[in-house]
Formats: C-alpha cells, sequence, structure tokens
C-alpha cells in the first residue's frame, strides 16, 4: 500500500501542503535548529525543510520510505528506525515533527518519552493526525491505524509524557458532503477553525509542545 506512488500522490495535495506550512509555524526553527522528523514517509517535509535552509534528518520504520525520501532530499540524512527506539543520543534535537505517524503507533506513550528523550530541553515537537471527532471518518480508513484521537485525548496523552502543550487546533472542517468538505473546507480552513462548533471538528489535528 505504502509505494512510492503512494507517498508522491499523498505529499502532493493541496490540505498536506497546508499541513506542512502549519507544523512549521508551530515548530519555529531557528538557523542552526537541529531538526528531526519521525516517520518521514516519502520526504516531502524534508524536502521543504531544506527549502527553508535548514537540513535536518529523518527516519521511518518503512523500506520503501526510507528509499523514496532519500531520492526526495538533497542534504538531510534518512534513516531506517523504529519511532520508539532512535539511533541517537539524548538531547540531539531542538525540534521533531511527526506528520500522520501517531495514529500509527502501538505505544504512543512510549514513543513520546523516546522523542522526550532526544529532545533537548525546551525544544518544541509538532504532531499532525487524524481527528477522531471529524464527521466523516471513513475519510482516513487505514488498515495500518492503530489509534485516532480527539484534541483532549491527544493532549493529555503528550501532557503526560512529560511535555508542556502549547497549542492544540484542528483544521479542515466537514461541511457536510466529502466533496463539499475538500473543495471548500481545505482552502478556506482559517476561516472554519476558530469558530466553537468547528474548532474540535477539523479533519487534522495538530499540536505544538514543549519539552519541560
Amino acid at each position: 500500500m505504502y509505494d512510492e506512488g503512494y507517498y508522491r500522490y499523498r505529499e502532493a495535495t493541496r490540505d498536506f501542503r497546508i499541513e506542512t506550512d502549519l507544523l512549521y509555524g508551530m515548530l519555529r526553527p531557528e538557523a542552526g535548529s537541529r531538526i528531526l522528523e519521525v516517520g518521514c514517509g516519502g520526504g516531502a517535509f524534508l524536502a521543504f525543510l531544506e527549502n527553508k535552509g535548514h537540513t535536518a534528518v529523518g527516519v521511518d520504520l518503512l523500506d520503501e520510505a526510507v528509499r523514496v525520501a532519500r531520492d526526495a532530499v538533497s542534504t538531510s540524512e534518512v534513516l531506517q528506525a523504529d519511532a520508539g527506539n532512535l539511533p541517537f543520543g539524548d538531547s540531539s534535537f531542538d525540534r521533531l515533527v511527526a506528520h500522520h505517524l501517531v495514529e500509527h503507533l502501538d505505544d504512543l506513550p512510549g514513543a513520546l518519552v523516546e522523542w522526550r528523550r532526544v529532545l533537548a530541553p525546551g525544544g518544541i515537537i509538532a504532531i499532525c493526525t487524524p481527528n477522531r471527532l471529524y464527521e466523516s471518518p471513513h475519510i482516513f480508513e487505514d488498515p495500518g491505524h492503530v489509534k485516532i484521537y480527539d484534541r483532549a485525548e491527544l493532549a493529555e496523552v503528550v501532557d503526560l509524557a512529560g511535555y508542556a502543550v502549547d497549542e492544540c487546533i484542528t483544521v479542515f472542517p466537514g461541511l457536510g458532503a466529502d466533496r463539499l468538505s475538500v473543495r471548500a473546507g481545505v482552502p478556506l480552513y482559517r476561516v472554519f477553525y476558530r469558530l466553537p462548533y468547528f474548532r474540535d471538528r477539523g479533519r487534522s489535528l495538530l499540536l505544538a509542545a514543549r519539552r519541560e
């Protein structure tokens, strides 16, 4: 299922690009920030970071993802590794991002503790994942998904792992029909995501937190 065609299609979509911009804003990387992407997929976020002037490191468990990501980047390093057992020393990174990864993890609390280990004090993590409260959950059904979170659930597990949550939002509202939600809800997400009804119900859930 997760072949090169999948990664190239998924990472070229408008919603993926918007999520990438939002995650970058949440990370707030500085010049010289050491950035790690866990679950780097086809390497689109790493390539985005390179275009912003950063050199990053990506890890993924899947052979195909590692191969495709390496082809997508110029200066970033891509390694094969498990999200819960990273081959890096303590405090190796200043920023860590997980873009559509946490829903695949059997042990998110354990992974978050491992991510905290490789983050320097005050380091920032940014997470994007599907939102359990979205009105059409079938749109992100995937046999590889282990658990889908809502805002409160994700914030709680991150907090318990030793982080201070700075921001937790959802974007891409459900507008009663999947086609309308994609055509209008995605480009107009900024209009909706602060409205009370849509605040908890957007399709994608994004969280930023600091290592305490």
